[in-house]
């Protein structure tokens, strides 16, 4: 399926399509009827084109960011096949990909199943993915296990974001301001210098504020805003033909109120207001800081990865998600975080070979090694409303080590750590030009360690440790059926490392242990069969895949009968299968029509006895109330009571039909200059927000999301100006739903941003 590459010309929309996507690009044939154009990716460490990789990846190119006004994270959710983004706990960011997620999200040291790139350099922290979108060559989304070839393994996925490079090749630069709804003014600009010949510099920046979404009508503050600043410098110098050095600094602050994390028993009858009585405050400082060195010699290309990660974060919340007045007496125990503090520092290193031309006529390979260390500084403050009065009454670090009664909850300082080696190789055999295999392995050392100290050392502190050893790999069969047609069946096995606990059961001779102090690594065997193919002389594009997963000792947020004793558990088996199919083609000359579909079934197919902490908490305040010690041996044994097999539900955020589907009309306004507007509809399937598939608390409904984007560029001007439309139809649909396993088992819905308006000013220079 290897072709030759005509000239590109800029198309203004994202038209991705399948495991390969079309990153904005068509070429005129001689016939002047435009073809979708091939894609040059990075997704296995070398430049390729997707229709020509054996795996699920979609790519966003910087005029697909801009034109779908995709700004985080979260706006990729359901766009990507077989992707959910959801918001989590009012500051983190969960992704999702074929039903492979992190469900132990509220472990610091649990590593994400979907792992994240920032050119190369993988990134370590979950807060990361709060940071707003900056400068970006290209975002490549990954489906599928990676156990070769990326940074920690994964046994979601990856994603791989490209920030555009300096070059030396001349000054220029960009720069635009929206202004919308809600207050929203959004400022960004980046521009390229050259300081001689083999020195040139790049330097972005970006300021996003609006008012908030939603309002606290007990507090009258304002949820769901923004307020915050992002700035990157890239450093190029490039001495010789063979040799670059790229320097990169990169700084993200945000300070804000917070995510609105509306109580599923609020009575507030509009979706957009919310009743609680505590403030909420949202503070994040991430830095990233790397080098990457590069050298081309005759044989191979050698690259060294090195990066220093700085990640600080501190919320306060209402934890109950309540206004307790408003709720009939000993509803909810009211909780409060007072605050919740998480600093990570990280450090990595990797070194990659890559061969500049086949060994043997016939082998093209690539091979590595990566080293990461990252530490945790976790800080956590609960109170706790023992006498449902409304007043958070002071305690002394005494009072709660001597077990005194106190308004106290959980309270922890903890210091996880993790270290990781890996060492990888992975190859492609050209059995001749249709035929090709594809072998990678990766053996991993990984290590945890932590000082746990909780409730101020009334228990003495805890030392944990726990280690991984684990091969995983790929073998892939691939076969061109002729010069636009591709085809591959692939095997996969990822691994995601155990890691310890802050809490954990002890008190056997009282209840059944559910949470121990270190949990498992988990496994994903995957099996894939994937068809890519050109159509009608490249002016229909048509990509799908097929995949069964077979996912051991899957970690999850698991619930122990002991009050304050929650952690991460394992359920042994579970299995996940699902297609994909995305669409292009040209209706005609002027208008593409782009589908994405993703259908997925999950179950747990093995017998695993857990605690919903809905239930458990349900069980403790029913007995608080009628005056019941919180630590009497009753309390335990009632919410032991509550262990049910969860065998037979299916996982976490896992939509069973995902679709988006997209109309691009590109036209020339005479000689005044162009015309573009994409129309796109974004559908996501309900789904359960956790295994327990409670079905008073975890059902998450479906929406629908339509958007409207046109943009008019004048010729013979270096302006545009852009009229963007989000979620026209005002849908309040439901992001996520989250349920506290540390707190009080309150549950909380985080919505989909509202109907928005917005014009962009945008100018190159």
């Amino acid at each position: 399926m290897k072709q030759a590459s005509p000239s590109l010309r800029p198309l203004a929309l994202a038209v991705a399509v399948a495991a390969a996507p079309l990153v904005s690009t068509y070429t005129m044939a001689q016939d002047a009827k435009p073809v979708f154009e091939e894609v040059l990716v990075t997704a296995e460490k070398r430049s390729e084109s997707l229709q020509d990789l054996s795996q699920a990846v979609t790519a966003f190119s910087s005029e697909d960011l801009d034109q779908r006004d995709l700004t985080t994270f979260v706006d990729l959710s359901a766009v990507a096949p077989g992707v959910n983004i959801a918001k989590n706990e009012g500051f983190k960011t969960v992704i999702t990909i074929r039903g492979v997620g992190n469900e132990a999200n509220q472990n610091a040291i649990a590593n994400p199943s979907v792992s994240y790139h920032l050119d190369g350099i993988y990134v370590a922290s979950p807060f990361a993915l709060q940071t707003d979108f900056l400068d970006l060559e290209r975002i490549e989304v990954l489906r599928g296990p990676q156990g070769t070839l990326f940074g920690q393994n994964s046994t979601g996925g990856a994603i791989n974001v490209i920030s555009i490079a300096p070059t030396t090749d001349e000054i220029y630069g960009t720069a635009d301001l929206t202004l919308g709804n809600y207050d929203l003014v959004r400022a960004r600009g980046a521009i390229n210098l050259p300081l001689g010949d083999t020195v040139a510099m790049r330097a972005s920046v970006a300021s996003n504020k609006h008012e908030g979404f939603t309002d606290n009508i007990v507090l009258d503050q304002d949820l769901d805003d923004a307020d915050s600043v992002s700035a990157r410098l890239r450093v190029l110098w490039e001495p010789s033909s063979n040799f670059r050095a790229n320097l990169t600094g990169q700084y993200f602050k945000e300070d804000a109120n917070g995510a609105a994390q509306k109580g599923i028993l609020d009575p507030t009858p509009d979706a957009r207001e919310l009743a609680q009585d505590s403030l909420s405050s949202y503070e994040l400082e991430s830095q990233l800081y790397s080098l990457v060195l590069e050298w081309d010699l005759d044989a191979v290309t050698v690259k060294s990865l090195s990066s220093y990660q700085d990640d600080d974060i501190a919320i306060l919340r209402d934890n109950d998600r309540n206004d307790l007045a408003t709720l009939p007496p000993f509803t909810l125990l009211p909780s409060y975080f007072a605050p919740e503090e998480n600093r990570q520092k990280t450090v990595t290193q990797e070194f990659n070979l890559i061969s500049a031309e086949p060994a043997f006529g016939k082998l093209d390979w690539t091979a590595g090694v990566f080293y990461l260390d990252t530490e945790v500084d976790i800080t956590i403050r609960e109170l706790l409303d023992f006498g449902f009065d409304g007043t958070f009454d002071p305690f002394t670090v005494e009072e709660v080590v001597s077990f005194a009664p106190t308004d106290t909850g959980f309270i922890s300082d903890s210091k996880p750590e993790r270290d990781s080696v890996s060492v990888y190789g992975q190859g492609t055999w050209n059995f001749n030009d249709d035929w090709r295999l594809v072998v990678g392995a990766r053996y991993t050392e990984d290590e945890v360690n932590s000082e746990v100290t909780n409730f101020f050392g009334r228990a003495g502190t805890d030392i944990l440790e726990i280690e991984s050893e684990k091969w995983t790999g790929r073998v892939v069969v691939e076969h061109d059926f002729g010069d636009a047609t591709m085809g591959y069946v692939s095997y996969t096995r990822g691994f995601k490392p155990g890691g310890s606990n802050l809490t954990y059961g002890r008190e056997e001779e009282i209840a059944q242990i559910l949470v121990l102090p270190v949990f498992e690594e988990e496994v994903v065997d995957a099996y894939e069969v994937g068809l890519k193919t050109d159509l009608l002389d490249g002016r229909v594009r048509v990509n799908t895949a097929a995949f069964y997963y077979d996912y051991d000792n899957l970690q999850y947020q698991a619930t122990d009968p002991e009050v304050f004793e929650g952690g991460v558990g394992n359920i042994p088996e579970s299995e996940i299968y699902g297609a994909e199919l995305e669409f292009a083609s040209f209706i005609t000359d002027n208008l593409i029509f782009d589908a994405r579909m993703a259908w997925l079934e999950t179950e747990i197919t093995s017998s695993h006895l857990a605690l919903d902490n809905v239930d458990s908490e349900a069980a403790t305040n029913a007995l608080l109330a009628d005056g019941f010690n919180l630590f009497s041996p009753e309390i335990q044994m009632a919410r032991a009571g509550k262990i049910t097999d969860v065998r037979g539900n299916e996982l976490a955020k896992t939509p069973g039909f995902t679709a988006n589907l997209a109309l691009t009309y590109d036209t020339a306004l005479g000689d005044w200059g162009e015309l573009l507007g994409t129309l796109s509809y974004t559908y996501r399937g309900d789904f359960s927000h956790r295994i327990f598939n409670n079905p008073t608390t975890d059902q998450v409904d479906s929406y629908d999301i339509i958007d409207l984007a046109v943009r008019l560029s004048p010729n013979d001007a270096p302006w545009r100006v852009e009229l963007i439309g989000k979620n026209l139809t005002d849908e309040d649909g439901i992001n996520a739903r989250f349920t506290d396993v540390f707190g009080v088992g309150a549950t909380g819905d985080e919505l989909i941003s509202p109907r928005q308006y917005m014009v962009r000013v945008g100018v190159d220079f």
